[in-house]
């Protein structure tokens, strides 16, 4: 008892506001119902007056135990769920990237289409930027616009690659790549706005299109963006029966189309959009490597995302760098002049370099190799031969690292 309030009523404030402070009551009444209310309400121990000091101390350390228990408890929880948290990513990303890969793989064997979707993914988040969308939804719209045409894998190839106008058949099966995608994604993934994205990006704002059942504000608004951007590719690209359309034209088509095939809004963001927006600077990666197949096959996998410049061996290397300032560096080491430990080396220890990223790739996967590389200032290391995916997913992860 106290003269302002109970000790029952303080307790109840305190772990109401402090849930997790360990509460001990000491009190003169040594009555069983009084004990019983205390634990109730939230007090770990229950100590009559006068107290034993012996015993104080006792129930003090036991408290503080179960505390301690209960944070490693928590810790722990808190690790387990960051853990699985973190592989779920990993196995969504490592999902979505095959699928990527399958798309562009679908798309190169086109030279009308090849590109396409990086294209419309270059666009869309072009106009999520301007949209001020938030980063969660930017990786939605990131992953959705790339595989917005995955669906495409069940169509016809014959009717994908036709050299005239399609049928109203024909198009009518191109269609439900829409509807194939989108079951294909949602079989590996449950993000509604990523498989909205593949579902919707060809319905009409005015709920008019091909076997419609949404319309308006009711679509999927990262749906409506890829429509814009896909449909301004598919009108500045060239196709088998006709040319590509200008700039200006196909964005007098978005605004004659506006409130029509496109969200106004989303139609008046990307009109106002300079061209410089919709397809940022490529950055640049300096492949090192004395083998020209290796340097033939980097070029090849890393052209159509950045520009690649070449060196032959670690001297050049470092010349290079120090000229053009690469984005990042892909690195042998085994080479003749200056080898790459050597170049990383001397680009790590100049201040004017030291913060370019550098990849070492080897065909000699030693453990001595690897912590000489760490040693010397090398980012990442991949022994060859490497795994395209696995090069892209490095090299982008260094990029967003190094903004």
């Amino acid at each position: 008892m106290m003269p302002d309030q109970p000790g029952t009523k303080l307790l109840s404030q305190i772990k109401e506001r402090y849930p997790d402070i360990m509460v001990i009551m000491a009190t003169a009444t040594q009555d069983m119902d009084t004990a019983v209310e205390t634990i109730r309400h939230g007090a770990y121990d229950y100590i009559t007056k006068p107290f034993n000091l012996d015993v104080v101390i006792q129930s003090v350390k036991r408290a503080l135990e179960k505390r301690r228990l209960e944070c490693d408890l928590q810790e722990y929880k808190q690790h387990l769920e960051d853990k699985v948290e973190e592989q779920a990513k990993q196995i969504r990303e490592t999902s979505l990237g095959a699928m990527r890969s399958l798309s562009f793989a679908l798309e190169a064997n086109d030279r009308y289409t090849a590109g396409h979707s990086r294209r419309v993914t270059e666009f869309s988040l072009a106009i999520g930027r301007a949209l001020h969308l938030g980063k969660e939804e930017i990786e939605n719209l990131r992953w959705g616009s790339m595989l917005h045409d995955i669906g495409k894998i069940a169509v016809d190839p014959c009717i994908i690659n036709k050299p005239r106008k399609l049928t109203r058949e024909e198009y009518t099966q191109v269609m439900t790549h829409t509807m194939v995608g989108a079951s294909i994604v949602g079989t590996v993934i449950a993000n509604k706005d990523i498989i909205g994205i593949i579902e919707h990006h060809h319905d009409r704002y005015d709920g008019n299109g091909l076997n419609q059942n949404l319309r308006g504000e009711n679509i999927p608004f990262l749906a409506r963006i890829v429509s814009v951007a896909d449909a301004y590719d598919a009108m500045t690209s060239v196709r088998p029966y006709r040319s590509a359309l200008s700039r200006e034209t196909a964005l007098a088509e978005i605004n004659n189309g506006t409130g029509k095939q496109f969200d106004p809004t989303v139609a008046k963001a990307f009109v106002k959009l300079a061209p410089a927006d919709l397809v940022p600077q490529k950055k640049t990666i300096l492949v090192v490597d004395d083998e020209p197949s290796i340097r033939m096959l980097a070029k090849s996998m890393l052209s159509s995302d950045y520009t690649v410049i070449e060196a032959t061996n670690g001297q050049e290397a470092v010349e290079i760098t120090q000229r053009e300032a690469p984005s990042v560096i892909l690195m042998d080491i085994l080479m003749p002049k200056k080898d790459g430990l050597q170049a990383c080396h001397e680009i790590k220890s100049n201040p004017a370099t030291r913060s370019i990223p550098i990849i070492m790739l080897t065909a000699i996967d030693q453990e001595l190799n690897r912590k000489l590389s760490a040693e010397l200032g090398a980012d990442q290391y991949i022994a060859k031969p490497f795994n395209p995916q696995e090069m892209l997913d490095v090299i982008n992860k260094l990029l967003q690292e190094h903004k």
